[in-house]
Parts: C-alpha cells; sequence; structure tokens
C-alpha cells in the first residue's frame, strides 16, 4: 500500500470490496464507516461521505465510481475522482458492466449489442456529463467520446 495513506483518516462503505483493500494494506484503523444498508429516499452514505471530505472529517474516501462521480460533480470545494485500477491486493475494484439474455435470445442479444455498438458515444456522453467515470479496456480513463464505429 502507499505509505502516505498510513494515518489518514478514509471513508469507506460498510461491508463493500474496498474494505478488503484497506485491510490488506492495514488501513483500516482510522477508517471511517459509512452504512450499507440506507434508506436512500431520506439519506445518502455517498453524500454524507462527500460532506465529510468537504469539512475535513475525512481525508478520502473510496466510493463506487457512479456515485463518487456523481457526487463530486457536485462538490465544494472540487474533489478529484481517482479510478483505483492499479491495487495488488484484495479484490479487483473496476468492474465492466454487463447485460444478461437467456440462452435462446440470442438475436435480441445481437440486437442489443448492436444498438449499443451504435450508440456508444451518446451512451458515454450521459454517463460523463454525471461525473460517472469510464474506463476502456486497458483501465485508461476515457474522457470523451470514442469516434463511432
Amino acid at each position: 500500500g502507499d505509505p502516505r495513506l498510513k494515518d489518514k483518516h478514509i471513508g469507506i462503505v460498510a461491508g463493500t470490496p474496498p474494505g478488503n483493500n484497506m485491510v490488506a494494506n492495514g488501513l483500516m484503523a482510522n477508517a471511517k464507516p459509512y452504512p450499507l444498508v440506507i434508506d436512500t429516499r431520506v439519506d445518502s452514505s455517498a453524500a454524507a461521505m462527500m460532506h465529510d471530505l468537504a469539512t475535513d472529517g475525512i481525508d478520502a474516501g473510496i466510493l463506487w465510481g457512479p456515485m463518487a462521480g456523481y457526487y463530486a460533480r457536485q462538490a465544494t470545494p472540487a474533489v478529484t475522482v481517482v479510478p483505483l485500477v492499479k491495487e495488488t491486493t484484495g479484490p479487483r475494484l473496476a468492474y465492466r458492466i454487463a447485460m444478461g439474455v437467456r440462452y435462446a435470445d440470442q438475436e435480441w442479444k445481437r440486437e442489443l449489442n448492436r444498438t449499443i455498438g451504435e450508440n456508444q458515444p451518446a451512451i458515454n456522453k450521459l454517463l460523463l456529463s454525471f461525473g460517472v467515470p469510464l474506463l476502456d479496456d486497458d483501465d485508461r480513463a476515457i474522457t470523451e467520446d470514442p469516434a463511432p464505429r
């Protein structure tokens, strides 16, 4: 782990995979947990973590990328979202999103794949407009729309 993090107060949503990485790197002693199970109609662990980050209640926070990006986009003062793609211990922290179809629905699968491929620039633009961090197949940040295929 990064020795610069040893004495830092790091926010973590309890019971999520990054907690394993924090344990493996000896970072749990100063961790601030946020609840995983929460009524999001009235509360948000991500919003609470970002508030604590803005008010120096924590030094850093580890959140699911789409939530982190969304709240970081609104944060004052500004915060930077850094996808955790170089971790060498614990579970992998960057995943692709997939859809599944029934085995018998291969034509539907092809139609979905074609539609997604044709609309990928618009999909990326929408996600990026909400601050969602996007990664390519080599875990490099996607910061603009790719050329249409």
